[in-house]
């Protein structure tokens, strides 16, 4: 009986330990970040501004397309590739380099410490987990750029969506893990949809002493309904992918706008998301202009 009441005591003294270092962790973490506030919002505001130049150049691209003037759809990588070899693209692309990662750290920034006060109800928590996945896609796309810049066209990943999805339909339960990403896809759509249709962002804004703020607020609304659409149809595919257990139907950015320009009214429809997709990244800029944000503490919504 006292070896039993001994172990549980350790247990407990593990547990309250454990809890203890992931607290003086967390408190550590915050004091950091507080310090690093403003070089940290600096960053936050230029990774806005280059999510917007990706994004902006992805639709611009598409509407080219859409148009009958030329060119291909194309992706964040090719955006990037496309920068590559404008005059003086390569220190473009740094400056890229430094948005995207400042872009990431301020995802990451809101996945862990939770300076917007999303909580940790469900809500809250999935919306702090899609941060943290936005934080480490931008931090690959921003090593991508960075091996770009330094070695151009050659760098370029020859990895897929397609491959990806291969890779995890080899894993255990491969089918059933494709499928769960097909489904948060989905989710977060529908919550970009939800958002995009209230407006519900402005809280985040502040507009004063911005030029024509309905205007701003409509290219947003537009914008972020654009760029659900474009996660709901990957999401879906990805669902079917997964039934099927096909990875190669699985797209990316450039296929959905290659996929709906071969549907009929294809060329309409390209049009209207490769608008969106580009008013998304005027979003973005306008973001990087007018955005509260927030990296020490914790607020309140």
């Amino acid at each position: 009986m006292d070896v039993k009441n001994s172990g549980k005591g350790v247990a407990r003294g593990m547990k309250a330990g454990a809890q203890h270092v992931g607290a003086a962790g967390q408190a550590a973490a915050r004091e950091l970040t507080h310090e690093a506030a403003p070089q940290l919002k600096a960053l936050a505001r230029v990774g806005y501004a280059s999510k917007g130049v990706v994004y902006g150049t992805i639709g611009l691209l598409a509407l080219g397309v859409a148009l009958g003037r030329g060119g291909a759809t194309t992706d964040a990588q090719g955006a990037l590739l496309r920068l590559q070899d404008l005059p003086l693209g390569t220190a473009l692309v740094w400056l890229l380099v430094l948005g995207l990662v400042g872009y990431a750290l301020w995802q990451l920034i809101r996945a862990a410490l939770d300076p917007e006060g999303q909580g940790t109800e469900a809500k809250g928590i999935v919306k702090r987990v899609g941060y943290a996945v936005s934080g480490v896609g931008n931090l690959a796309l921003a090593l991508f750029a960075a091996r770009l810049a330094m070695a151009g066209s050659a760098a370029r990943n020859q990895a897929s969506e397609a491959q990806t999805a291969r890779e995890v339909l080899q894993l255990p339960g491969g089918q059933l893990l494709l499928g769960l990403a097909g489904v948060a896809l989905l989710a977060v759509a529908g919550s970009g949809l939800y958002t995009a249709w209230g407006a519900k962002f402005m809280k985040r804004m502040n507009f004063a002493g911005a030029p024509k703020p309905e205007l701003l607020k409509r290219i947003g609304q537009v914008g972020i309904a654009a760029r659900a659409v474009m996660l709901a149809i990957i999401g879906a595919f990805l669902l079917v992918a997964a039934w099927r257990n096909r990875a190669g139907i699985v797209p990316g950015i450039s296929e959905v706008l290659t996929w709906l320009r071969e549907q009929p009214a294809g060329n309409v429809l390209l049009f209207v998301l490769a608008l969106g997709t580009l008013l998304y990244g005027v979003w973005c800029v306008v973001q990087a202009l007018y955005r509260r944000i927030r990296v020490e503490g914790s607020a309140a919504s």
